[in-house]
């Protein structure tokens, strides 16, 4: 049996970070969200995500009985460092690679109905992982934070450079009105 573990979300600039632990030839899954929370600027210098990550790596060893004779993928992604470092620790072998497939496929149709949950509409979906789909996804939901971005800031990464910016940009332009 193989075990893939694979991330989503990471560039998407609402919302926390999918984990997709899966066994790839029986489809059992265990998925869960690393909190938005964890991007603020603070947990983010501190980079408390990979914690949460692992933690819900082992939460989903726990829950398929993932034993130390299968075959285990996880993806390359610094989110997984922690994870990495666990599965060693543990005793498990495994590679480090780009995860496809049913992970990746099933991983993002579950990022994207939490995007939904979130209040995003009809976010686009990330199929093939094109650059193209990336910035299509990213200006999309982007262009749905200004439509009311204090509102919406909570939901924001707003530990990325990008979002202090933004957020610092936005206050001067009202402190000009």
């Amino acid at each position: 049996m193989t075990i893939q573990i694979d991330d989503q979300g990471w560039g998407t600039p609402v919302g926390g970070v999918g984990i997709i632990v899966i066994r790839k030839e029986t489809e059992e899954i265990h998925y869960d969200i690393v909190p938005i929370e964890l991007f603020d600027l603070e947990n983010f210098k501190k980079k408390t995500y990979m914690d949460s990550a692992r933690t819900i790596v082992e939460r989903g060893f726990n829950a398929l009985k993932v034993t130390k004779d299968e075959e285990i993928e996880i993806c390359s992604g610094c989110i997984h460092d922690k994870s990495a470092e666990w599965l060693k620790k543990e005793g498990y072998k495994f590679k480090v690679m780009k995860i496809d497939g049913d992970a990746q496929k099933k991983g993002e149709w579950m990022f994207i109905e939490y995007l939904q949950g979130l209040g995003i509409p009809n976010p686009p979906v990330i199929v093939e992982e094109t650059v193209d789909e990336y910035k299509a996804q990213f200006f999309y939901i982007m262009d749905w934070v200004r439509e009311d971005p204090e509102a919406r800031k909570p939901l924001c990464k707003t530990g990325w450079k990008y979002f202090i910016k933004f957020y610092k940009n936005k206050n001067n332009n009202k402190q000009r009105r």
